[in-house]
């Protein structure tokens, strides 16, 4: 199946791309008709500076296309922030687990020790669809496996339904002496908890990692790393079961997203973000980071 890409005149074609069949308003002002098929760029977009995206059209289809061609060569099973099999370069997962890591490891030296481990683990997708098979082999690594404890801690859309099991996982490894398996558990667990830190997840809102099922808040996500430090609005906790912060990334999600209701209604990308979209983002991914760092924080202690 072909794509037809023109900019407003329908009578001048641009190019086609092969892509699967979508229904959905694409990237920046890119409107998918179904009845033409055809993604149309609109002539009136203006940036935030008002001046007109004419002249950025080349160049934006062009990216439009590389959009197309890297998503629809993913496994389209990554949910919540992008994790190493959707976006490989710069995986969001990644990005707030090292930053936590980063913040503890003059404490903690295991974390910097086993940062493989964890890192592998925060990049697991072990929701309610089957673990995708490079997860699988990677957690074989470490001796686990992976989809047989997906099924047994209950993977669900928004996280899954037994936390607990996670990590108590992760603790009888460490005290059985495989202190890299313990460490990959304890990278699920923080992967759960970070995924808690996305409206579409405490919402419970269904969505997928895929062209027809994506949850926009994601989308902007995959490409704007853009964590505000300066406003986490609230104080650890201080739990002693590392579990427990799930629920409390849940609750201080819904606390900053009251409104957030649909996967569609807000902006894919930054550009033409509101200003409170904006903040959103930037307050999520800064106070999930913290959030991970006091999860971290905590588990460290509990297997001292």
């Amino acid at each position: 199946m072909s794509m037809r890409f023109t900019d407003g005149d329908e009578s001048r074609r641009l190019y086609y791309l092969p892509v699967d069949r979508v229904r959905v308003f694409l990237l920046v002002g890119a409107e998918y008709n179904g009845k033409s098929n055809s993604i149309t760029v609109a002539n009136s977009i203006l940036d935030e500076k008002g001046y007109s995206m004419g002249a950025y059209r080349s160049l934006f289809l062009a990216a439009v296309s590389l959009v197309f061609a890297g998503v629809m060569s993913s496994s389209g099973d990554c949910h919540a922030w992008d994790s190493r099999n959707g976006n490989p370069t710069r995986p969001t997962h990644s990005l707030i687990t090292n930053w936590a890591i980063d913040s503890l490891k003059d404490g903690f030296p295991e974390l910097d020790k086993f940062r493989d481990a964890i890192i592998d683990g925060a990049n697991a997708e072990v929701h309610e669809l089957k673990a995708n098979q490079k997860d699988i082999e990677i957690a074989a690594k470490y001796g686990i496996d992976l989809e047989s404890k997906r099924v047994e801690h209950r993977g669900t859309n928004e996280g899954c339904d037994d936390i607990q099991g996670w990590w108590k996982d992760c603790h009888d490894a460490y005290r059985a002496g495989r202190k890299d398996r313990a460490y990959y558990y304890l990278g699920v667990l923080l992967h759960m908890v970070e995924d808690m830190g996305v409206p579409a997840h405490a919402h419970k809102i269904y969505h997928q990692g895929n062209l027809t099922e994506f949850d926009n808040f994601e989308f902007m996500a995959l490409s704007n790393w853009k964590p505000d430090f300066d406003d986490i609005n609230k104080t650890d906790p201080g739990f002693v079961e590392p579990w427990k912060y799930y629920d409390f990334s849940k609750d201080w999600t819904l606390a900053d997203s009251p409104h957030y209701k649909d996967r569609n209604s807000f902006s894919k990308t930054w550009l033409l973000a509101s200003k409170d979209e904006r903040h959103l983002l930037s307050h999520r991914q800064g106070r999930t980071c913290n959030l991970v760092k006091w999860t971290l924080q905590s588990a460290s202690k509990a297997m001292k």
